[in-house]
């Protein structure tokens, strides 16, 4: 490598670095002046379960105590409340409930800044001679994102799945004894947080990697059983049953009336507890882009089977390969791709603030070749595009559905190119 591409590298690493230290800037601005709105709920939630109510199914009135107050819950005729995450996750924040509010805001404002960048240097300790290149891409086009600055002002919680993926494939990459079995466990605990995770074990069956497979049913086990201690089985039915709930919500299929209050805005003594900051929420789920921009309704048995179909056809092309002896970061990144495709059916809303997790396949692939220049392609100029679409949402607001879509169809391209990146003589970017 010439000084020059050198020098231009170094250059492009500062100026990353300047970007990620205005993103933090923005996002703390934007923690201090509002209420984190989907933190909000989990900490309600966490209150109300402690205090022996059910936190999928208890709604506000007027006598509610702040304490007990999402300012958000407004769906006056929904009987479920806004909490929507699994009980197992749901008791990580039963240890901070009974903390003031802002408090809390302002230690998942850090731990979601720690994990970002903790995982950004995991990725780019592993990328060894092209640390760089990763550094770049973490701190530009993930610092730098509006979508970044949604996921912080909301108090939203993808960065702990990608920060627990990285870390999983942190562990199988160690030396440590039974480490397969450990990224495992790893990787069943947060599959009992967010349930899309369990369609990453697919790549892993398939190249019978029984070590990881058998950690990850210890983990769902420890996962799902720990949040059996307070009300048994029952508080599983009752996540169930909201969630069915809130798809018809979703589906636009129930009827509500929208009632906002004066005190909603002012919650525990935090302002703006209403209001979230000024960044676009577009739903680009399939199920929401064809209601919202079509009026047209899609079960969730249909995204189900469509799911289903898709993921049988990836899954043939690996089963061919089965017998073929492939990296840790091959499956790896099969297994995160179909994690993201898997967001896209789901029939709940999927907003921005789950592209955080695109940063982990992208690291993944770079990681994997000898020569970063065999992922130069016409795909690639296509994801750039969605990634500069992520930026550009002021033109249109569309532009960031198209980006959505840009990013995923260059992950589903590299699906079939990803074990041939890695051919030819290394290159240094550094």
């Amino acid at each position: 490598m010439t000084n020059y591409f050198k020098y231009f590298f170094l250059l492009l690493l500062i100026y990353s670095i300047v970007i990620a230290f205005i993103g933090i800037s923005c996002d703390t601005f934007y923690t201090i002046k509002y209420g984190g709105i989907d933190l909000r709920n989990r900490v309600v939630g966490a209150r109300v379960w402690l205090d022996g109510r059910d936190p999928y199914f208890t709604k506000w009135d007027e006598n509610t105590p702040d304490y007990f107050l999402d300012g958000r819950d407004y769906f006056y005729d929904l009987p479920v409340s806004r909490c929507t995450v699994t009980p197992s996750f749901l008791m990580l924040h039963l240890p901070l409930a009974s903390i003031n509010y802002k408090t809390q805001q302002y230690i998942w404002f850090i731990l979601q800044e720690l994990m970002l960048l903790t995982t950004i240097y995991i990725l780019a300790f592993l990328a060894k001679n092209k640390f760089k290149l990763v550094l770049i891409i973490g701190f530009l086009f993930q610092f730098g994102a509006y979508f970044w600055r949604f996921h912080v002002a909301n108090g939203q919680i993808y960065v702990l799945f990608l920060f627990m993926i990285t870390l999983a494939y942190l562990f199988v990459k160690s030396n440590l004894k039974y480490s397969s079995f450990w990224a495992g466990l790893i990787l069943g605990i947060t599959a009992t947080w967010r349930p899309p995770l369990l369609i990453m074990g697919i790549p892993f069956l398939i190249f019978k990697k029984w070590k990881l497979i058998s950690g990850g049913f210890c983990g769902i086990v420890l996962g799902f059983v720990s949040s059996l201690f307070i009300n048994g089985i029952d508080i599983w039915r009752s996540y169930f049953a909201a969630m069915k709930i809130v798809e018809q919500f979703h589906l636009g299929l129930i009827d509500f009336k929208l009632l906002v209050h004066d005190h909603f805005n002012n919650v525990e003594g935090v302002t703006n507890s209403f209001f979230s900051a000024d960044v676009p929420g577009l739903d680009a789920s399939i199920q929401g882009f064809l209601f919202n921009q079509f009026e047209t309704v899609v079960h969730s048995r249909y995204l189900w089977s469509a799911l289903f179909i898709i993921t049988i056809g990836l899954s043939i092309y690996l089963l061919k390969k089965r017998n073929e002896n492939k990296s840790w970061e091959i499956i790896f990144f099969w297994g995160v791709t179909l994690l993201f495709l898997s967001e896209f059916f789901l029939p709940a809303a999927r907003l921005s603030y789950n592209n955080v997790l695109w940063l982990l396949p992208i690291s993944l692939l770079i990681i994997e070749t000898n020569d970063p220049t065999k992922l130069i392609d016409s795909p690639l100029i296509l994801f750039i595009l969605g990634i500069l679409l992520n930026y550009l949402y002021n033109l249109h607001i569309l532009t960031i559905i198209f980006a959505d879509f840009t990013i995923l169809f260059y992950l589903i391209f590299m699906w079939f190119k990803i074990d041939r990146v890695n051919l030819g003589t290394p290159a240094k970017v550094s």
